[in-house]
């Protein structure tokens, strides 16, 4: 049997009706011909016109021999028909329907003059001149008296009666005896069967960058989380509700969109939560709408204070003064200055806010306005469950999130692991495999995250700024990025202006923010809370890197155990 390129016939190819013929003499050229014979089928190739324009084409078999040279062949199927007045060509098919064909002499001619190009031009080949012949097989056309032409004689069409019974003898008689040209025409040989094979079938594997991967992700997870959006629709006429899902479940979204829908519908509103970092992503997302107030709850007891003419306290512990002087001074302040009070509060992080900043929060409610109160809350019983106190009434009717539209099912399945809750499905792109790195010391460890985000902009041609990179607490941060710099990049913290930067901060300051691509410094300070990892692994939108010593990252995959 011939040594085939391909070994076999694709069922893309196998199946369409017009390459039937083509797959007739695939099976027959595979069948007569020994393994010296080397047959490539269906190869195209691309040349150049004299004035450099590209053409390109296609041969339907490349007949190649060591000894005997290279032979091109062109197929055509049906009843072939040729009008010499109009230069026209034409197949009969067995439907009797007639259709216009290529010149397959011209076809196989032109195949023969381009891959001799190639091959003299090839590095894996000594230049010499070789014997190359053209054909043309017609398996369902009679053989005609006669030659078809000056330029056609009948030598070199393999029809109907040959295909069947010397398709062999034809091949080696297109071949023909040696030239007498006095020896000046060589073998082929084996480095020339080798040179077609690099040319006409050389194997290649192209990688697509894992950026072009995760965007099309991205792109995927922003159109879901958008369908969430039914949800404000539907409790217009509460009041006073609270909305609960896990991680990537889409309330920060919600929460802003039901800021901005409020604000856009008149009624003076507050945006509130706990973070720095996400209070400024609300603003630079909101901006460009009807205004919203965003604020840090801290923030605000600050803001309303100082309008009020309340003086900052002194002498006091940051505990006392955060957890309970500020609330108290804030509804101070909402007392004295009336007219600053809202008609919608959107509080996101809910989870984070102790019951007497629910009291404080309330106060800057207009007894005679919308009264319109949301909460956006995490309801991870893992994590929160002895934290969770919301203000009464405001979940009278659950309102509870339980699809996943932040993270891909991959960064799903490990989120779980640290996830008590009600169900919530992970309905995203199955995404990349997250990616786990070992590194035993604070060294290594920098060096890693370090090579990691250097390879992911530079080979996978992610942009600096879809990258977060997380560590434990602020005394890790100048220990992964010295001076602002990650190896070559700048660095800049969650509430600052990244663009062009990546991002390097503690989770905690992350809470409530996300990146397409997130790298965890996972040391043993982040597994020492339950709610670092679980807030830290859900960060991610589309791929998510775990760096640090084996035994931490036992404890991340498998939470459950831990």
């Amino acid at each position: 049997m011939a040594v085939m390129w391909p070994r076999t016939l694709p069922p893309d190819v196998t199946g369409n009706m017009l390459r039937s013929t083509e797959c007739e003499v695939f099976r027959r050229l595979e069948a007569v011909l020994d393994d010296s014979f080397v047959v490539f089928y269906s190869r195209p190739w691309l040349g150049l016109k004299p004035d450099g324009e590209e053409i390109d084409g296609e041969c339907d078999f490349i007949v190649a021999h060591a000894e005997l040279g290279m032979l091109t062949l062109e197929v055509k199927g049906g009843a072939v028909a040729h009008d010499p007045r109009t230069d026209r060509w034409t197949s009969r098919d067995r439907w009797k329907v007639t259709h216009n064909i290529k010149n397959p002499v011209q076809q196989a001619r032109s195949a023969k003059h381009e891959l001799l190009r190639k091959l003299h031009a090839s590095p894996h080949w000594k230049s010499r001149r070789i014997r190359a012949r053209h054909g043309v097989v017609l398996p369902h056309s009679s053989a005609p008296p006669g030659d078809l032409g000056a330029d056609m004689p009948q030598r070199i069409f393999c029809f109907v009666e040959r295909f069947e019974d010397g398709l062999r003898d034809w091949i080696l008689e297109r071949f023909g005896d040696t030239p007498p040209d006095e020896g000046r025409t060589k073998e082929l040989g084996r480095d020339g069967v080798q040179a077609l094979e690099k040319t006409l079938a050389k194997p290649f594997q192209l990688r697509t960058p894992l950026g072009t991967v995760l965007s099309r992700d991205d792109a995927a997870l922003q159109v879901l989380t958008q369908q969430q959006f039914h949800i404000l629709r539907a409790i217009e006429a509460v009041p006073r509700a609270a909305i609960s899902g896990g991680a990537g479940t889409g309330k920060t979204v919600l929460a802003m969109e039901e800021a901005r829908r409020c604000a856009e519908s008149g009624l003076r509103t507050l945006f509130v939560c706990y973070n720095r970092g996400l209070a400024t992503e609300t603003r630079r997302r909101l901006k460009d709408g009807s205004p919203v107030t965003v604020m840090t709850f801290h923030e605000l007891c600050a803001d309303m204070a100082r309008r009020a003419g309340i003086p900052r306290p002194e002498g006091i512990p940051d505990r006392q003064l955060f957890e309970e002087i500020w609330p108290e001074l804030l509804m101070q302040a909402f007392e004295r200055l009336p007219d600053e009070r809202y008609d919608a509060i959107i509080v996101d992080e809910g989870q984070d806010f102790l019951p007497l900043w629910w009291t404080a929060v309330e106060s800057g409610l207009d007894p005679d306005g919308g009264g319109l109160f949301r909460i956006f809350y995490d309801n991870n019983q893992r994590v929160y469950a002895s934290a969770i106190k919301l203000p009464e009434d405001v979940d009278l009717v659950p309102i509870r999130l339980t699809l996943n539209l932040r993270n891909t099912r991959r960064i799903h399945e490990l989120v779980r692991q640290h996830y008590t809750g009600h169900e919530i499905e992970a309905v995203g792109p199955e995404g990349v495999e997250v990616h786990w790195i070992k590194a035993d010391t604070p060294d290594a460890l920098a060096q890693r995250i370090s090579d990691c985000v250097a390879r992911l902009n530079s080979l996978e041609r992610v942009p600096p700024d879809d990258i977060a990179v997380l560590v434990a607490n602020e005394a890790a941060i100048d220990k992964i990025a010295p001076g602002n710099r990650l190896g070559e990049f700048r660095t800049a913290r969650c509430d600052e202006q990244s663009e062009g930067r990546i991002v390097v901060d503690s989770i905690r300051r992350f809470k409530g923010l996300e990146r397409p691509v997130v790298v965890i410094a996972a040391t043993p300070e982040t597994v020492i809370d339950k709610e670092l990892p679980y807030v830290a692994l859900s960060r991610a939108r589309t791929h998510l890197v775990v760096a640090g010593p084996d035994k931490i990252l036992t404890r991340i995959r498998d939470a459950t155990a831990a």
